[in-house]
């Protein structure tokens, strides 16, 4: 399959255009912060596993199998690159904004934006994207939790100076919460049923797979909306005089995602790799900030309102920077 840069730019936009209903609705007093809390936990816990275990249900596919492995590979080194990069460009930063910085740029919103887009460009990509999330996960609920917690600074107004706080502990452990992800879950299913037999029996008309299909399909306009609903509770005012927040977007939207697509491209020389692993990988990276960056701020007490403007800023601009992206991708 050739991708694709309009087809990209049109699901992008489509994507885009889902978060109206949501900013509206928000706007004019319809719903408050408590539904979109639970909208968000319909996606994470029913529409997205669905969608992830409808990818896998195909006969076993040895190539499919490979790029599988590929893109989880990558992921470890898009992940760790990111995370190298951004601590040492941010490490001189103020303390909340340092973490919520070095936060959202190494965290993509890859599983609430990225893995509705792949799988609107092609159903199939799905099964990656559900593979480059376990990466993110395993990051997210390890490096992430380190990130808002390591070495805390407390504010301190005697002028004597005060011991860092300690880092809050984890409920259930940061490899347990991971593990019991409902991504994770679901593409442990996934891979389950794409090595067994399992698949001659899902397939359309099957009562069970067509339930999944059902629920699948609430990936993408329910995520979209969950976004307007937060984008509309955000004001910019004097936000973009901020130039650490252009440094982030130069980042997270171009530099690093870029150098990701290099070291693709530099293996491809001399590995036999799919295309379709080294798009579907880019597309991941380059997806905006994390929403979980916010929720990880609130938890942890680092500037929440500053990270849900990162966020939503870093939302807006990637309408352009992926396809823009994409193309030198796939020069």
């Amino acid at each position: 399959m050739e991708f694709s840069v309009p087809t990209l730019i049109y699901q992008v936009v489509l994507l885009f255009i889902m978060m109206v209903p949501g900013y509206l609705i928000k706007r004019l007093g319809l719903v408050d912060d408590g539904f979109a809390k639970g909208v968000s936990n319909l996606v994470l816990y029913i529409a997205q596993p669905a969608l992830v275990v409808v990818s896998y249900v195909r006969a076993f596919n040895l190539d499919i199998l490979i790029n599988s492995l590929w893109v989880f590979l990558f992921s470890i080194v898009a992940h760790a690159l990111f995370c190298a990069v951004a601590i040492l460009v941010f490490k001189s930063a103020e303390d909340a904004k340092r973490r919520m910085l070095t936060f959202a740029t190494i965290f993509s919103n890859a599983a609430f934006m990225g893995i509705p887009l792949v799988a609107k460009m092609n159903p199939d990509w799905a099964l990656y994207a559900s593979i480059y999330n376990i990466t993110f996960n395993l990051f997210l609920w390890s490096l992430g939790v380190n990130i808002c917690t390591k070495d805390r600074e407390c504010e301190c107004v005697c002028g004597e100076g005060c011991e860092p706080l300690p880092a809050p502990k984890m409920k259930g452990g940061s490899i347990k919460n991971a593990i019991i992800h409902p991504v994770f879950i679901a593409a442990v299913i996934g891979l389950t049923i794409f090595v067994t037999p399992a698949s001659e029996w899902l397939t359309e008309g099957n009562l069970v797979f067509d339930s999944l299909k059902m629920l699948s399909n609430l990936v993408a306009p329910l995520s979209m909306t969950v976004i307007g609903i937060r984008m509309a509770g955000i004001n910019f005012k004097g936000f973009f005089t901020d130039k650490l927040l252009y440094v982030f977007m130069l980042l997270r939207h171009i530099v690093l995602p870029l150098l990701v697509v290099g070291i693709m491209r530099l293996i491809a020389l001399f590995a036999p790799i799919s295309d379709e692993v080294i798009w579907v990988t880019a597309i991941l990276a380059s997806t905006p900030a994390a929403s979980s960056a916010t929720m990880f701020a609130v938890k942890y007490d680092c500037d929440a309102e500053y990270v849900s403007k990162v966020v939503a800023a870093s939302t807006i601009i990637s309408v352009g920077t992926m396809p823009l992206v994409m193309l030198i991708a796939t020069l």
